[in-house]
């Protein structure tokens, strides 16, 4: 039942976001009462920080699955850039937006699952890439992995995309593209 009531909540909150959803709509699409509900969460916040946890899985996940997958790391940072945008388009722009400001301290931890994440993988994606000959030699790899997160963290905030009008898919598109242009390494 409890991964019954975490799917419909996920998939309410990344429809609706997370100020639209109630406890009452969650149950009621699951066929519950809210008592039984509350017999597995405590309240809707305890819901979306469970929503976001197994997302955040899902994505360390990848991480690993597309290492052992693909040998290339350009090609693998390639592919994680599909896959991540695939992952992040599930989820429409005022979930985040409302995390953000509803639970500042649940947004933090969003962040920090970002910066560990990307600089753990971006900087192993580097180094393996300057070993095997794919990115300059020259290339100072935390460098180059701070400069992909503080870009990652800057554009894809949920105000700025709307803002700025583009979807999640373009932003990431724009941010991979600019930043593997720039650590290649040139063809002879």
């Amino acid at each position: 039942m409890k991964n019954r009531i975490l799917e419909t909540a996920k998939k309410r909150f990344f429809t609706f976001g997370y100020r639209k959803v109630t406890m009452d709509e969650i149950a009621s699409h699951l066929g519950i009462s809210k008592k039984t509900l509350y017999k597995y969460f405590g309240s809707k916040e305890e819901i979306a920080r469970q929503v976001l946890a197994g997302f955040q899985a899902e994505m360390a996940r990848l991480f690993d699955d597309k290492k052992v997958e693909i040998a290339d790391p350009v090609e693998r940072f390639e592919v994680l850039v599909v896959e991540i945008t695939r992952l992040r388009s599930s989820m429409n722009n005022r979930f985040p937006a409302d995390i953000k400001k509803d639970m500042p301290d649940l947004w933090r931890e969003v962040e920090e699952f970002r910066q560990v994440q990307i600089m753990k993988n971006i900087a192993e994606n580097l180094e393996e890439g300057i070993k095997k000959g794919r990115i300059r030699k020259d290339l100072n790899t935390e460098v180059a992995t701070r400069l992909y997160l503080a870009a990652i963290q800057s554009i894809m905030q949920p105000d700025l995309l709307d803002k700025m009008n583009i979807t999640v898919e373009e932003a990431l598109s724009n941010i991979s593209t600019i930043f593997l242009n720039g650590v290649k390494r040139k063809e002879a």
